[in-house]
């Protein structure tokens, strides 16, 4: 196990161990960034090369096991030995006024799509490398978006230009994981495609035409928005009410969810 403690299962720990992967999450510094954060930087695999940065750097740790370690690398004061999903973001922003962060994290498997979901809706973080469980990653990204349209998919992509990195196989990790994982990219669009005022509601939209995405859209629509709007909003979407939301395209995904709510004013 060399230097590694026993991974914590509770926190959904594996820890990185793959030079190559460490390099492709740790470089390049994206443009304009005027600090980094490091979500669940465990025993300081990717802590060291963030930090040669010389950037404003903080780590969010909840294993109070790690907090002696990462100190010398980061600063006891930039260490937030919380869980990172009850970060006060506001609070920090408010104090720090940085308007440009690069995030970066091995996330816990565990909750990682939540952990992305609070990440997207902060516009000051507008970088991020993010390892997932592949599975995850590819809803984010599909490799073949045909037939395979998703709601973490078009949510991201309303907020980010989203690229792979590199995949990181179970031994890439100390202990294995019994899943391959892959990282991506997201780089904050400078015109998001649903403005985060709309975000909720537009989640909402996502959450009810994938909740039963195999099944035809227009009678599942018809059920929540009545037959005459529904008729209406496909009818201006030049689409069929027998179409699948999985066969969907991001764009009319998009299209139709605009006109839904100008049907509503």
């Amino acid at each position: 196990m060399g230097k590694f403690p026993t991974a914590n299962k509770s926190f959904g720990q594996h820890f990185l161990n793959s030079p190559t992967v460490i390099k492709k999450i740790t470089s390049p510094l994206p443009e304009h960034c005027d600090a980094i954060i490091e979500v669940g930087p465990g025993p300081a695999v990717l802590t060291p090369l963030l930090a040669s940065y010389k950037k404003p750097f903080y780590v969010i740790e909840m294993d109070q096991r790690f907090i002696d370690l990462l100190a010398p690398v980061v600063g006891a004061e930039n260490i937030f030995n919380q869980d990172a999903l009850e970060f006060n973001w506001s609070q920090f922003l408010e104090e720090k006024k940085f308007r440009s962060i690069w995030l970066v994290s091995n996330l816990p498997y565990n909750v990682s799509v939540p952990l992305t979901l609070n990440f997207m809706r902060i516009p000051q973080i507008t970088s991020m490398t993010l390892m997932y469980q592949k599975e995850v990653a590819e809803k984010i990204l599909p490799k073949d978006l045909r037939n395979s349209m998703g709601s973490l998919h078009v949510l991201m992509q309303s907020q980010f230009d989203l690229s792979h990195v590199v995949y990181a196989p179970p031994g890439a990790f100390i202990p294995p994981p019994k899943v391959d994982s892959q990282v991506l990219s997201f780089k904050r669009k400078l015109e998001p495609v649903i403005p985060l005022s709309e975000i909720d509601d537009f989640e909402s939209y996502l959450r009810l035409i994938f909740g039963q995405k195999r099944k035809q859209l227009g009678g599942i629509l018809r059920k929540e928005w009545g037959v005459e709007r529904t008729q209406s909003a496909f009818e201006q979407s030049h689409l069929s009410l027998e179409i699948r939301a999985e066969a969907l395209t991001f764009k009319q995904v998009i299209n139709l969810y605009e006109i839904s709510r100008r049907l509503l004013t």
